[in-house]
């Protein structure tokens, strides 16, 4: 069954490091495009983490956030760095003394600066940590596939229905395609009973070849033959649980060829309004397989 490429999904694990937090936005895109928000010190799983959603994933933009709220023996513990406020506080003293100013010096003004405070993060063992994130990164992507699948199936309903749609369309155009050529040589034996009634001179060799020439030139067959193998592959592809997005819309871009063949060739009234008929459904087809993976 086809997937959407809308979803969203959301992944928790625990762990003496934190609570590791994942979520999962994907919209549609012509290609697997991820951009990720990780905490600087996570970003030595940055690569890991999007191989592994690729798994999952195949085609989309994937947007991912991932966040770690710390136990109190986490990653990171708060600390002043003595030599930044030295540095900071003779500075502020120098420009004190050079401009001749009265201000005190005071903790705000030092506390401002950057670096006064840090976080220092102590080395850890990435094959401890990676399991944990694993977990969550699991749970986020099964959740937005989960989504993306249950998007998929109202996807697959609206374009099966369209090309059921389609299908009846052709069907009605094959009935009729039989008797162009017969309808035009009526009009042809019409005209030249009017010609022998008027006494005026008839070149039948000549209307025999019009005939001939206009019964190829209005041959639709081969493009209801081609028209019909489009469809075929696209309710196999519909039902494919591999991507299918891309074999969609070039499919249903050679379908739409070959009813644009079939219209120019064809004199029928009706057979025009049928092919308009088409024409729209095809398009929104279209439109609704750029959402699918």
């Amino acid at each position: 069954m086809i997937k959407s490429m809308t979803g969203f999904g959301k992944g928790e694990s625990k762990s003496q490091f934190g609570r590791f937090t994942v979520e999962l936005r994907t919209l549609n895109h012509r290609y697997f495009d991820i951009s990720s928000r990780i905490p600087n010190n996570l970003g030595v799983f940055e690569d890991r983490v999007r191989r592994y959603i690729n798994k999952y994933i195949k085609r989309g933009k994937v947007n991912l956030a991932l966040s770690l709220k710390k136990n109190d023996k986490g990653f990171e513990t708060t600390k002043l760095d003595h030599d930044a406020i030295q540095k900071y506080h003779k500075m502020l003293t120098k420009i004190k003394k050079r401009f001749n100013l009265k201000d005190e010096i005071k903790l705000s003004h030092i506390l401002s600066f950057p670096d006064v405070i840090v976080q220092d993060q102590p080395e850890y063992d990435v094959n401890s940590v990676w399991p944990v994130l694993e977990s969550a990164i699991k749970k986020a992507a099964l959740g937005c596939n989960k989504m993306r699948e249950e998007e998929g199936k109202a996807l697959y309903r609206d374009l099966t229905k369209r090309l059921g749609n389609i299908s009846d369309s052709m069907d009605k155009i094959s009935s009729l395609a039989p008797n162009l050529v017969l309808q035009y040589k009526h009009k042809l034996d019409s005209k030249i009973k009017g010609l022998l009634k008027n006494k005026n001179f008839v070149d039948r060799s000549r209307l025999e070849t019009e005939l001939a020439v206009f019964a190829k030139q209005s041959d639709i067959s081969e493009e209801l033959t081609r028209a019909t193998s489009h469809i075929k592959a696209i309710r196999t592809a519909l039902s494919s649980n591999k991507e299918a997005g891309r074999r969609l819309d070039f499919i249903l871009q050679e379908l739409q060829r070959e009813i644009n063949t079939l219209g120019a060739k064809s004199p029928s009234i009706k057979i025009s309004q049928l092919v308009i008929d088409l024409k729209s459904e095809i398009d929104k087809m279209r439109e609704q397989v750029q959402n699918v993976e």
